[in-house]
């Protein structure tokens, strides 16, 4: 698995850093590692830093990850870089409420903890 996750302490917020594609064996040990990082945090959002390669695995793994955020009960996710591809489907999942998110997308990490902070 070749996703970092961490939580920032300085700005209150879950930081996932995914440099390869998503695959399906990856979404429960996701889940579980931000649920923990989660626990007894004052705010619930996430920051996923995505880069030009990265694609989820395929529709069984997109129905998963939706799945696992939902129940995550996050307020907000702040997508950060990525391809033309993964924003719009990214978009289309949020538009749709296929994936129960307040989310948005930016060019840098900056942007996302202004807006993330702005949402508290």
């Amino acid at each position: 698995m070749d996703h970092e996750l961490k939580y920032d302490e300085e700005n209150e917020v879950v930081v996932l850093s995914s440099n390869a594609n998503l695959k399906l064996i990856d979404i429960e040990p996701l889940s579980e590692n931000l649920r923990s990082l989660l626990e007894d945090k004052r705010f619930r959002q996430l920051i996923s830093i995505i880069s030009d390669v990265y694609v989820v695995e395929n529709r069984e793994t997109r129905e998963a990850l939706a799945e696992a955020l939902s129940k995550l009960n996050l307020s907000e996710v702040a997508f950060v870089g990525g391809s033309a591809y993964n924003r719009i489907m990214a978009k289309v999942l949020i538009k749709t409420g296929i994936v129960k998110l307040n989310g948005d997308f930016f060019k840098t990490n900056e942007e996302a903890i202004k807006w993330l902070k702005s949402k508290r």
